[in-house]
């Protein structure tokens, strides 16, 4: 399985910021490639934290639509808002904000849809 966290950086933001939160909510070293800021893991494990607040706020049905409106073949993408995810909040968007919004791209969508919202 392999699944990616991604964001485009911005000069005007703190990238030190945005690093430390991802890193909160996604417990995997993020690197700055150019002006995006990538996680890569194998392990389901580290969605946990994002499993419980899909739980926490009940929006599996959501997260299901998404996860099945992104699918190409067996693999899909949810995007969450960057600043929303700064203050430890989650908040899934379809439309691209002006500062980018934080991708999760993987692979073996049936167990990625299943664990986020079982």
């Amino acid at each position: 399985m392999k699944i990616k966290i991604s964001t485009p950086v911005y000069p005007t933001e703190d990238e030190d910021k945005i690093v430390s939160a991802l890193e909160k909510f996604f417990p995997i070293k993020f690197k700055k490639r150019k002006d995006t800021i990538i996680g890569e893991a194998t392990d389901i494990e580290v969605l946990k934290e994002l499993k419980q607040k899909i739980q926490d706020t009940r929006i599996k049905n959501t997260v299901l639509y998404l996860i099945e409106k992104n699918k190409d073949k067996n693999e899909s993408r949810i995007e969450l808002n960057k600043q929303t995810l700064v203050i430890g909040k989650i908040h899934f968007v379809e439309e691209d904000y002006a500062l980018g919004n934080v991708t999760i791209e993987f692979d073996n969508v049936e167990k990625v849809a299943e664990y986020l919202c079982e």
